[in-house]
């Protein structure tokens, strides 16, 4: 069956992923060479490049599938006026997994869209023109005395509940120079719990900086987040360059346990302190 790399109106709670009824997911969390553009007409566009990434989701198709797909991009294979040309391109996942895909890019109209869209993320880019965002955070943001430290605690006061994330797991796999920091994982089998706050584009702001998005080291992502039974899509950060789990400094470890046990299931709180203990 081929592979297809989604980054637009394909893509999970999009207008058009009713294309891929059935297909089978095989990353959720995925990224190509490429630079991605809003055409102004409710979509976005790829275009080829070596530097930067865009960001989707990967199906496994199947060949009828593939042809109906082909039809709403507008390619038709031999054709010189494409809307979308289809190529094959290396798809990676966040734990470095490759696999080849098929990818649509721009054809020859398209290719006059100049409007770039910086995070390279249809979803993150739409979900931004919102007024109100709602902020998943499931490392050492669930503590509070951070935020009052930095002199921000304002810009959190709007604390949603508990927030439940399917099919990703915690893990220290980014590693920095003070040690491991929290991060996500895709697992189908695993769950991770953080607190879900509504926050202002100004705290964003903030979150970005302290993410570190400009410097590559997390991006953010759109996750569906479950918060009192119904799922909402949330904004997150991903970490870049994932290695090894690395022991996090002791404050670090702190900040987690102590920003997540006023909220989080003790079970949860339990199995994150039993993975700090498992570095000593």
């Amino acid at each position: 069956m081929p592979n297809v790399f989604v980054y637009g109106t394909l893509r999970k709670g999009e207008r058009n992923h009713h294309f891929l009824d059935g297909a089978p997911c095989t990353f959720g969390q995925c990224q190509t060479n490429g630079s991605l553009y809003d055409t102004n007409n409710g979509y976005p566009v790829m275009k080829e490049n070596k530097s930067s990434w865009i960001y989707g989701e990967l199906y496994e198709v199947t060949e009828s599938q593939l042809r109906a797909i082909d039809r709403l991009e507008g390619f038709e294979e031999g054709s010189q006026d494409n809307l979308y040309n289809r190529t094959t391109v290396p798809v990676y996942n966040d734990s470095g997994g490759k696999v080849s895909a098929i990818i649509y890019t721009a054809g020859q109209t398209l290719h006059k869209s100049t409007k770039r869209i910086p995070s390279g993320d249809w979803l993150v880019y739409n979900y931004l023109k919102q007024d109100e965002i709602l902020y998943f955070a499931y490392g050492s943001c669930m503590d509070e005395e951070r935020f009052k430290l930095a002199g921000v605690d304002q810009y959190f006061a709007n604390l949603k509940g508990r927030g439940i994330l399917n099919g990703f797991k915690f893990s220290f796999s980014r590693s920095t120079h003070d040690g491991g920091k929290a991060d996500l994982v895709e697992n189908s089998k695993e769950i991770v719990e953080g607190k879900v706050y509504q926050i202002s584009h100004e705290a964003l702001e903030y979150l970005y900086k302290r993410e570190g998005v400009v410097a590559n080291a997390y991006r953010p992502a759109i996750v569906p987040v479950m918060i009192n039974k119904l799922i909402y899509p949330v904004i997150t950060f991903i970490g870049m360059d994932k290695s090894a789990e690395t022991k996090p400094t002791e404050l670090y470890a702190t900040e987690i346990i102590r920003g997540g046990c006023s909220l989080l299931s003790n079970d949860y709180l339990q199995k994150i302190q039993q993975k700090i203990d498992r570095f000593n």
